[in-house]
């Protein structure tokens, strides 16, 4: 019978199963001024039917892709995810076997491994990949250590225009070794191939390209690796995936390494997580890999099979030869991009990449016809571009527009002091026209009341 907390009885008979004299003497040992006296100020209990909804209109205070027009981007996108990416991937078998490190690993998961590993390197141009990462920013990180690692230099140089997040993951990973990072700077929203020049010397263990780049705009992705190999340092390329419909593979253009948020393959934005690593690189560069490598063998009676070729995280090997400390995996979410992938193929990723290229290209041209926004960048884009608003009312704009049921962007200042008034919008093959122009709509309907408001302030 369960216990009821609250009678003298059942709290004396759990006591006396545990050995204790008092609930007093459970905690003796934490410093009186640390604990709480009184009692706490909680509401009555709820039964299970009370609960629930009580929760689920906790839960209706979140806006969220579902409940808004999503035209969030900056490494989380709201792409369509069709049913049977989730059909799958909640089968038991894969989702209760989410991190599956084990050398007696089931069949099953390893062939769903080996196929993401097999896309993933279609997918870059690139010899190999590993069976994921964390995400995108881990995923950086660990690209940056392989180049540290290969070259046995100590400079990591980085474009401005990478997310600034995965820059600062970069940053915490050199905290404590001896290497250090440069960013240089990315004015006008894209690198200057003779700015990046200076920066590059014979320490320079690897140049940090994002293309597409944080701002949405396409690096000259091939003339930045061409000088970083000049200068004997190794390019890591960070990508998007839905991008690779029609943009050039990054071990088509000179990447060593590249490295990608994969949430885009199929997994939902889920308030930021958990997402997907993906990283892939040449050959020459496999025994740096972390994290795990799957290959495909015959067994005794010479039938194929799946192992793990390679782990190289300290946890099976010896720690001063391992290349990683990543516990965990995203095998689950890989096993999401690899049924996403298959499902699309090679020509509905083009689609897709097209239909986000036009429609991104209609609502920049839609916003820079008004009378207060602008493009704050010239270069050309795929799917995400900076918009400038003229009365610096960032912060209102976007507010005003999740009220009317819009996530209308992602405000720059707080990574970028100089783009204090500009922000980010993204445009996905999700987005319909009525939805754009609907943005439009409401954010040149929070530039009148902008304009309202001061002339009722200014008593005119």
């Amino acid at each position: 019978m369960p216990y009821n907390y609250n009678t003298p009885e059942d709290r004396r008979e759990m006591l006396d199963a545990i050995g204790a004299s008092s609930v007093e003497s459970l905690f003796a040992s934490i410093p009186s001024n640390l604990r709480f006296a009184g009692e706490l100020d909680l509401p009555r209990a709820l039964g299970e039917i009370e609960l629930e909804q009580h929760l689920r209109a906790l839960a209706g205070k979140n806006a969220n892709a579902s409940s808004h027009v999503c035209f969030l981007g900056g490494g989380s996108y709201d792409h369509f995810i069709p049913a049977a990416v989730d059909t799958i991937g909640s089968r038991s078998e894969f989702y209760t076997s989410y991190t599956p490190y084990q050398a007696e690993v089931a069949q099953g998961n390893l062939q769903a491994m080996f196929e993401y590993q097999s896309m993933v390197t279609r997918l870059t141009g690139l010899d190999v990949s590993n069976s994921s990462l964390y995400d995108g920013g881990s995923a950086t990180a660990e690209a940056v250590l392989m180049a540290l690692d290969v070259t046995k230099r100590s400079r990591v140089v980085m474009l401005e225009s990478v997310h600034p997040e995965y820059r600062l993951t970069v940053e915490t990973y050199l905290e404590n070794l001896k290497a250090s990072a440069t960013t240089v700077r990315t004015l006008g929203g894209l690198a200057d191939v003779a700015d990046v020049l200076v920066e590059l010397d014979g320490d320079t263990a690897c140049l940090v390209i994002q293309h597409p780049n944080f701002f949405g705009s396409l690096e000259s992705a091939r003339a930045l690796a061409d000088a970083a190999h000049e200068a004997g340092a190794v390019v890591v390329a960070i990508f998007d995936p839905i991008s690779l419909g029609l943009l050039e593979r990054p071990g088509d253009w000179g990447a060593d390494i590249a490295v990608a948020e994969g949430q885009s393959l199929g997994s939902p934005m889920a308030y930021g997580g958990p997402y997907l690593g993906i990283l892939a690189c040449r050959e020459k560069f496999v025994r740096r890999m972390p994290g795990r490598i799957v290959g495909q063998t015959t067994d005794r009676r010479g039938n194929p099979c799946f192992v793990l070729t390679l782990q190289t995280r300290e946890q099976h090997i010896r720690r001063e030869k391992s290349t990683s400390n990543v516990c965990s995996n995203q095998a689950l979410f890989a096993l999401r991009a690899t049924v996403y992938l298959s499902l699309v193929g090679s020509r509905g990723l083009r689609e897709i990449a097209t239909l986000c290229l036009q429609k991104a290209n209609y609502l920049a041209e839609r916003l820079a016809a008004t009378d207060r926004f602008e493009l704050a960048f010239a270069s050309p884009c795929f799917k995400e571009f900076v918009v400038r608003d003229s009365e610096n009312r960032v912060d209102e704009l976007i507010s005003d527009a999740a009220s009317q049921g819009i996530l209308a962007g992602v405000p720059l200042g707080q990574w970028y002091p100089d783009l204090a008034d500009c922000f980010l919008v993204c445009v996905t093959e999700k987005r319909t026209r009525v939805e754009i122009d609907r943005l439009v709509d409401v954010l040149s309907t929070g530039a009148a009341k902008g304009l309202a408001d001061e002339l009722i302030h200014a008593g005119i």
